[in-house]
């Protein structure tokens, strides 16, 4: 069985729901490519493999500061509908 992470453009989450980086979202052909891919080249983490539709990046370095990708983070799970926690149960069991 193939799995998949659950993994988003950082800034599509809020910060409460970002997990560790994953991979590199390209931002023009919204593909994330794995964590330490040097260029924006060969199969894909998550998203199309397609050779009749290349981006326009493909080939190109996933350098520092270039705005045409950004890093690619694990979805957390949303917090529970309390939204205390475990700490605010205990607060309450105990007081």
């Amino acid at each position: 069985m193939y799995r998949e992470p659950n993994a988003a453009p950082a800034s599509a989450l809020p910060e409460a729901r970002r997990g560790p980086v994953v991979g590199r979202f390209c931002r023009v052909c919204h593909v994330i490519y794995p964590k330490f891919r040097a260029r924006h080249s060969g199969k894909p983490l998550y998203g199309k493999d397609h050779v009749a539709a290349s981006c326009a990046h493909e080939g190109d370095a996933f350098a520092p500061g270039e705005g045409w990708w950004e890093p690619a983070v694990e979805v957390l799970p949303a917090p529970a509908a309390g939204g205390e926690g475990a700490e605010g149960e205990a607060a309450r069991k105990a007081g």
